[in-house]
This record gives structure tokens, sequence and C-alpha cells, in this order.
């Protein structure tokens, strides 16, 4: 491209780096996948004439990463930045500060759209929401050079990034730049959706996708799973969506193309609704070669998920369970322990309602609230903070309120390895 300022032909160079992520054992156990968010901005840069580098820091060097900041001073930096890997990220940005002054640095991700404000003075640039478009004009601004008045300044510019409503629009995962063997069997991840039109109390995605549910075309999704399957040879493809089956329609019109052309095997390890399936649905999944589909439950009392927010009935989840099993397909159900709501008594009747479906998978993880969110504020109203340390979350309790304190919640992770550990793998420390 033309440099705008000086007319001379140039490629700027933008590196994606997703810092490390410290992770709980129960969470390590869903495995490593590839950093689709940074790898879907890499493909958009790329189309701008840009020159992207991807670094996935749970898996590449930082040394490495920080030594051709060093030598290559690229033209701008982006980090995709969770709250658990706060910390770490702000680390890096002030080594890239030192090692390459005039390098722009922008953040985005969910911890840049729920608590913008934690970078102000530190990023040059904060993208806020969904980042593909956002991330065109950040580009664009890049290159007419008017980001370097925060340089200069270090006023930082916020940038809100708004829902895309035609996903077909946005070029597919740039895979060319990562190694996609590293990642193993998770090597075969995509999304075809976006948003969720639930309300759960607990979940951040309204926040970052928003609630309206937009999904790829069957065409561009089933174009994508072949490219999956046939060039880069993943042994399955791992749907990562949050709510894949929320229009019936679409993916019985999917799966009739996995089947034809023989695309499996296929799995939903994030999670489908239970009100979303129904056992004709399951038939066809079970024919296409989906092997194992999770469902959030969270709780096995009833007014837990209430407090929650859920929208489920707990004998649907039992009837759903039996209609995958009885297609061929493993059950896992996510769990989570010390929510809005839950007693030592609720966690009892956890263990019964496990023990009686009897899935082939569960997944406990620690009921954690982010800031600025709903839940957020229900233990402001309802509890108090134990500690609001980034580095601590889902690895610990953060919460606890007057009628189950920590005290009992410790109790309750016993109670799990107790009663649960020798059918399930489940360890918190």
């Amino acid at each position: 491209m033309l440099c705008r300022c000086c007319g001379v032909d140039v490629m700027y160079s933008v590196y994606f780096v997703k810092a490390s992520v410290p992770s709980s054992l129960e969470e390590s156990k869903k495995g490593l996948y590839p950093p689709l968010g940074i790898m879907y901005l890499s493909s958009i840069a790329r189309l701008e004439g840009f020159k992207p580098v991807i670094y996935d820091l749970d898996i590449d060097s930082t040394s490495t990463f920080l030594n051709k900041v060093s030598s290559e001073r690229p033209d701008a930096i982006g980090f995709s930045v969770v709250t658990q890997n706060y910390y770490s990220t702000v680390d890096l940005i002030k080594m890239v500060r030192e090692y390459s002054p005039d390098t722009i640095v922008f953040v985005g991700g969910p911890h840049a759209t729920l608590v913008p404000e934690d970078f102000t003075g530190l990023a040059d640039i904060v993208v806020t929401g969904e980042g593909e478009e956002a991330l065109s004009r950040v580009l664009k601004m890049i290159e007419k050079g008017v980001v370097r008045d925060c340089l200069s300044t270090r006023k930082t510019m916020v940038i809100h990034g708004s829902p895309i409503t035609d996903l077909d629009r946005i070029p597919f995962p740039d895979r060319e730049s990562i190694d996609i063997k590293r990642y193993g069997e998770n090597s075969g991840t995509m999304f075809t959706s976006r948003g969720c039109p639930y309300n759960c109390l607990f979940c951040t995605t309204r926040y970052i996708m928003g609630r309206l549910f937009r999904s790829r075309s069957p065409w561009n999704v089933l174009s994508e799973w072949r490219i999956l399957v046939n060039k880069y040879r993943v042994p399955k493809v791992r749907i990562l969506d949050d709510v894949f089956t929320f229009k019936r329609d679409r993916v019985i019109e999917i799966l009739r193309g996995v089947i034809e052309e023989g695309l499996g095997p296929w799995s939903l390890p994030n999670g489908v609704h239970v009100n979303n399936v129904d056992e004709e649905l399951l038939k066809y999944m079970g024919e296409s070669g989906c092997t194992t589909v999770w469902y959030g439950v969270e709780s096995g009392d009833q007014r837990v998920l209430n407090v929650l927010r859920k929208a489920v009935r707990l004998d649907r989840v039992e009837e759903v369970v039996k209609w995958t099993r009885d297609y061929g397909i493993a059950v896992g159900l996510f769990f989570m322990v010390g929510a809005p709501g839950e007693t030592l008594e609720s966690v009892y009747k956890t263990i019964e309602f496990i023990n009686r479906v009897e899935p082939d998978y569960i997944h406990i993880s620690i009921a954690t609230p982010y800031p600025n969110t709903e839940f957020w504020e229900w233990v402001e109203r309802n509890g108090r903070f134990i500690t609001r340390d980034y580095r601590l979350f889902e690895k610990t309790f953060i919460f606890e309120t007057p009628n189950y304190p920590l005290r009992d919640r410790l109790k309750a992770l016993e109670l799990y390895e107790k009663e649960l550990g020798w059918r399930y793998s489940i360890d918190f420390e």
C-alpha cells in the first residue's frame, strides 16, 4: 500500500497477541484452543494490506515475541485480553513500550469490553465489543497517522465495535499464520454464530456479542468445515457456539451437507441449551457424526436455576440426556459451584441429580462474577468480595454471602471430589 503521509510503497506490520492465561485444573482439562478471535482479526488485517503475525503465548515463547518486537519494531500490536490475563498483558505492554516506543498498542477482547478504563494511559486504543469492523477503522487510522497523537500524549482512544449482522462477510480465521497441529485434538474449532438471546445472570456473552442471535449461512459454514477436514485434516470439528442449535432449520441444512460429504466426526464442547434440541434433531446429529454434546445445567437445585435465570427445568435436562444417549452421542454437563442462591443443601441436590442422570462427563467451574456485569452487582448487593485479584478468577472463590460463607463453599468442593471423584475426573487444586 502507499503510505498516505509520504507516498512511499510500504507494508505496515501488525502483531496480534494473546497473553498466557492462568487457569484452574478443571478449566485446563478443556485443553488449549486455537485463538480464533485474533485469527479473525489477522485475516481482516491481511485484507487491509497489513502484514499480520500471531503470537499465542500459551504456546509461543514470550522471549521470542519480545525479541521480535525489539528487532522488527512492528507498526502496531493488538492484545486480546481476558480478565485472567490482564496483569500479564499489562506487563507485556510495558515491555513493548520499552523495546519499541513507536509501536502503536491497541487492546480488545472480553476484559477490554467490560472494563475499558483499566487500559487508560496504558494502551493507545481500546476496542470494545466485536472487533472485526472496529479493527478496519483502527488500521485505517494507523495508515493515516492519526494514532500518532496518542503516542505523544498517552491519551487512550476508545472505539466501540458494533455487532456484525452479516457474518458471511467476515473472512475465515487466519489458520496459515499458526501451527494448527500444536492444538492437537482441539485444532478443528470454529464458530458458526454469535450472540445469545438468553439472559443468564452469570454469563458475559451478551456484554460482548449482544443478545441478538446472528448466524452464518449453511453454505458459508460448510465451506470452512471442508477446509478443516480436507486441508488441515483435523481429527474432529468442534463447534464453539453458545447456542448452535438455536435455529433448527439452519442446523438441519448444515448437517445434511455434513452427511452427504462425510465431514464427521464433530462435537459441541461449549454447551447447548436443552430447550433448543429435540429427539428428531438429536437423531439427525447422531447420524451426521456428532460424538459429544455438552449442556449447560449449572445446578441440580431448581431454586438455584431460577435465581440464575437459566430458563431450564431439571426434568427437561433428564429427558434430553436420555434422547442424546439413545442416538449414540456422549453427554457432558456443565455445573458451577458457589452460584448465587446456592447452599450446601443445593450441592447435595446437585450430586444426587448427577448420580441419577449419569452423564458421561461433567465439568464443574467456580462461579465467578466479572466487573461491570449484573453478577458483579449481585455480589455487591448480596455478599462481599473476598478478593478482586483478577489472577484468581475462576481458580478460587472470590466472594461469599452471609448464608453461604467461604467455609461452606470449600466444603462444597470437598463434597464434589469425595462423592463424584471416583467416577469423574474432578480436581480443583
